[in-house]
């Protein structure tokens, strides 16, 4: 279904750098202080690439300038002939360690009506611009998509468990928040480069034959499509294909994590009447034993054909939770299912007249991933109430996309994000990609 091919990528040389310093973050989670902090981390910290701290329009070239240096006092390396990478990323969940392995490949760009690469949410025009000129300033792929798929046998695990036998040619502890905080565990990543024809030809296959999710890198997609389009060439120009990380959702490392909402009312809006017509539709609403025990409430999946969220007002907590789909007219099946879903289009929009122009004002809904953040913010008043949310399934996600729909904005956020740096990709003007195997 995809066209899934090697590249000859372009590493750090772990001989001029302390790899642990010279990698960061993708670019979208990056905060203006932690671009400061990485930059000032190591002079060749990937930032500067993937989001110099130059200001304003500077940022581009500085950007270019820092690659095309780099490349000739040897800092990066181009490899001497295409390959696949297989990435190892080991992190922490709970106390323990888990661990994600994912190859790394470019990837045919095509429209999303081919559905051979399958999208789940909208994105919006300011990112693509911004990821569009640095495209065009540098001629490079400079940090990967990260997509999922379906692998039910484990064809591709097994392919891959067998190169991450051997020794990675680069392998890095990195720290993911700048500033070096001793909350934030340590993660390790492994890269290795596969280069004989037929471990390569097997791995073009399998991995060709399957759907591919995107999980992190909507805008990324988009922009390197316009930017193919725009560069024209031929159909084996570097331009038309992504560097992308493939994942199996079977992998015990590929979490979804919840993004929960803050919302400030509108003078006229009651929050209490939205409860009170919840309640007559058959809504259950349970108060929890603080914040503490509704998130112990949200950690449990909802029952059969059910949606549930959690409210905090300050001081108070509690669980509530409807029959999924029933509550919006012409909702689509795959949205009605989500939590997300119904808090959005069967409450926030109706109820309490937050649509999507008011989303994108940005005044009524602000977005958290800790939930002590809801609750600090909504205790100081600064927001009326907070929604605490379950984060969907991998099966949800792919029903939606699946079915051509997207998700409400900050619907899914797949964590830990590989880091930026490992490895990255030219697209002069007029080079080629390679045959698929």
């Amino acid at each position: 279904m995809a066209d899934v091919r090697r590249f000859a990528g372009v590493t750090y040389d772990p001989s001029r750098v302390d790899l642990s310093r010279v990698l960061c973050p993708p670019y979208d989670v990056i905060s203006p202080d932690q671009q400061a902090a990485y930059a000032a981390r190591d002079p060749h910290n990937a930032v500067r690439i993937v989001l110099n701290p130059a200001p304003g329009e500077a940022r581009y070239a500085e950007a270019a300038a820092a690659l095309r240096s780099w490349l000739e006092a040897g800092v990066l390396r181009q490899g001497s002939e295409a390959a696949f990478y297989v990435h190892r990323h080991t992190f922490e969940v709970a106390g323990g360690s888990v661990t994600r392995t994912g190859l790394v490949a470019a990837v045919r760009l095509v429209p999303w009506a081919e559905r051979a690469i399958r999208p789940h949410e909208h994105t919006m025009p300011g990112p693509k611009q911004d990821r569009l000129e640095l495209a065009r300033a540098t001629h490079a792929d400079v940090e990967p998509i990260w997509l999922f798929h379906p692998d039910p046998g484990g064809e591709l695990r097994g392919r891959l468990a067998q190169v991450v036998a051997g020794s990675p040619m680069l392998s890095a502890d990195f720290q993911p928040e700048a500033g070096g905080a001793e909350s934030v565990p340590v993660e390790r990543h492994e890269l290795w480069a596969v280069t004989d024809a037929v471990t390569t030809r097997d791995l073009a296959l399998v991995a060709g034959a399957v759907p591919l999710y995107i999980a992190d890198g909507h805008h990324r997609y988009e922009t390197a499509l316009f930017h193919a389009d725009e560069s024209g060439g031929p159909e084996d120009a570097a331009t038309r294909f992504k560097v992308m990380l493939l994942s199996a959702e079977e992998d015990p490392g590929l979490i979804v994590l919840p993004t929960h909402r803050m919302v400030k009312l509108a003078p006229e809006r009651s929050l209490q009447s939205a409860i009170s017509q919840l309640q007559i539709r058959g809504w259950t609403v349970d108060e929890t034993a603080g914040l503490d025990g509704l998130l112990a409430r949200l950690s449990a999946p909802p029952a059969r054909n059910r949606v549930g969220f959690g409210l905090y007002v300050a001081g108070r907590s509690t669980y509530l939770e409807g029959v999924a789909g029933p509550d919006v007219r012409n909702l689509p099946r795959s949205i009605a299912a989500l939590d997300v879903g119904l808090v959005h289009e069967g409450i926030l929009r109706p109820l309490l007249g937050i649509g999507p122009e008011e989303l994108a004002a940005g005044n009524a809904v602000a977005y958290a991933r800790d939930p002590r953040e809801v609750e600090a913010r909504v205790s100081s008043g600064e927001f009326d109430f907070g929604l605490l949310m379950r984060p969907p399934t991998l099966a949800q996600i792919q029903a939606v996309a699946d079915a051509g729909e997207n998700m409400p904005q900050k619907s899914t956020y797949f964590w830990p994000k590989p880091a930026s740096g490992l490895v990255m990709a030219l697209q002069e003007p007029g080079s080629r990609l390679g045959p698929s195997a």
